[in-house]
């Protein structure tokens, strides 16, 4: 067994051994923290009471518009967006969506520099392998970057300036985060899509129904964050099945609903979802944990501690653009340390859990028998701790949180203010938790 890993555990272990005062007084910290977690027995689910954005007159082809958030550069620098915790059990494989808000189509946070700035570097050494389009992809793109642009200037008004607006010949914007001019006007110098990349962080999928048999393709993507081995130049121009053919239980489960619920899929209803797996590190375009040689990636994990693994959230919205009905998947990766929600009630045990007995499939999938033998233990202590707290007890149901997909600490119906999210945790410290310098740091070895 790895030596700091044994040195890890046993001061775990040791930990728990706290006297009785220690441990009362610690737990009187959490008491405002968790007073309302079990208190209720069918609290409202973020999406049924969150505010609505949608036309009243339900006229499906009339996309939603945000309401602007006041938030200036100098507090981006310090904002937290949403905290995701998509952890559910029992763990079945589904598409697991529901009603977005459309304030939250393209979220800000902290990280949004190091995002735009990864994004140049993989433009610049990968190309085509993470930024590809088909000549039908064109118009659909051209009317996205449109979108996005009116999107972030209603939403984000302090962000994002309109110096000059060109009517049918295009507009010219400056971005506040980044000081870059962003000059519009047709003809376009690039694809849309590199103009798109210029001002959002969220990755980018342009999929479009084929007339001649009625299936869906994907014509166009930006995708530099895809976290795994997803490789756009082998996927351009394929039919979903294939796009999907790698995901677990996609063609028993989800094949034949799919190109139904794309059909079905109106401008004025966007949905989002969110995925998730473990890594211990924070590259953005492919994480160690999806190294092809899974004998090295056991080593690599080893070499970390537990401490330092984290749950890589993959946050994904679905809309259909208006005119061409091309259907717009976004995905915008955020990672959470496990030490940051290690007081969060089941957190620990649902992780457990979910690595050990998800169904076979998705435990291969996301390469959890590669590394939780060596996690396992940190978990445990995490559980324990919880107990010893009185955050949990052995007779605490294992079952996914009622504020699913969300840390429980999060108002339903997501009050619009200018500081972000701000977990109230005692372990959690917002500044040590910004990963930025560090995730500059891992790109050494890329």
């Amino acid at each position: 067994m790895d030596p700091i890993f044994i040195a890890i555990f046993g001061a775990l272990i040791a930990s728990l051994y706290l006297s009785q005062k220690q441990i009362l007084n610690y737990s009187k910290s959490f008491t405002s923290y968790y007073k309302n977690y079990f208190s209720y027995s069918n609290p409202p689910t973020p999406n049924q009471s969150r505010k609505s954005s949608y036309s009243k007159d339900g006229d499906a082809q009339i996309p939603p518009e945000p309401t602007p958030l006041m938030i200036t550069p100098d507090q981006v620098q310090n904002y937290d967006d949403r905290p995701w915790r998509p952890f559910r059990w029992p763990y079945h494989q589904t598409m697991a969506i529901y009603k977005l808000d459309i304030n939250h189509w393209l979220d800000m946070d902290k990280y949004y520099w190091h995002y735009i700035e990864e994004k140049q570097r993989i433009w610049q050494k990968y190309g085509k392998e993470n930024i590809d389009w088909l000549p039908e992809g064109y118009e659909p793109s051209l009317e996205l970057m449109e979108m996005v642009t009116n999107h972030l200037l209603k939403r984000y008004p302090l962000l994002f300036t309109l110096l000059e607006d060109k009517g049918s010949r295009g507009k010219v914007v400056k971005n506040e985060l980044t000081r870059e001019v962003i000059d519009m006007t047709m003809p376009l110098k690039e694809h849309p899509l590199m103009y798109v990349t210029k001002m959002a962080k969220e990755d980018f999928y342009v999929v479009m129904k084929n007339p001649k048999d009625g299936l869906h393709y994907l014509v166009a993507a930006a995708v530099p964050f895809p976290g795994g081995s997803f490789g756009i130049s082998a996927k351009i121009g394929k039919h979903l099945d294939i796009i999907h053919e790698e995901v677990p239980y996609y063609h028993e489960k989800l094949k034949k609903s799919m190109e139904r619920w794309f059909e079905r899929l109106t401008p004025s209803a966007p949905v989002e979802r969110a995925s998730w797996y473990m890594t211990w590190d924070h590259k953005l375009r492919q994480n160690g944990v999806y190294q092809r040689d899974s004998d090295k990636v056991k080593e690599e994990a080893k070499s970390y501690s537990p401490e330092d693994y984290n749950v890589r959230v993959e946050r994904q919205t679905l809309r259909k653009l208006p005119k061409s009905q091309a259907i717009i998947f976004t995905n915008h990766p955020v990672f959470y340390s496990i030490e940051e929600m290690k007081d969060e009630p089941m957190i620990p045990s649902l992780l457990r859990k979910i690595i050990y007995e998800a169904p076979e499939g998705i435990i291969k999938y996301k390469s959890f028998e590669l590394y939780r033998d060596h996690i396992s233990g940190y978990l445990d202590g995490l559980i324990q701790r919880q107990k010893d707290l009185g955050i949990i007890d052995d007779d605490t149901p294992l079952k996914t949180p009622a504020t699913y997909p969300f840390a429980h600490w999060v108002k339903a119906d997501f009050d619009y203010i200018n500081g972000g999210f701000n977990n109230p945790s005692p372990s959690y410290n917002k500044e040590k938790s910004n990963y930025t310098e560090q995730a500059k740091k891992e790109l050494i070895d890329d």
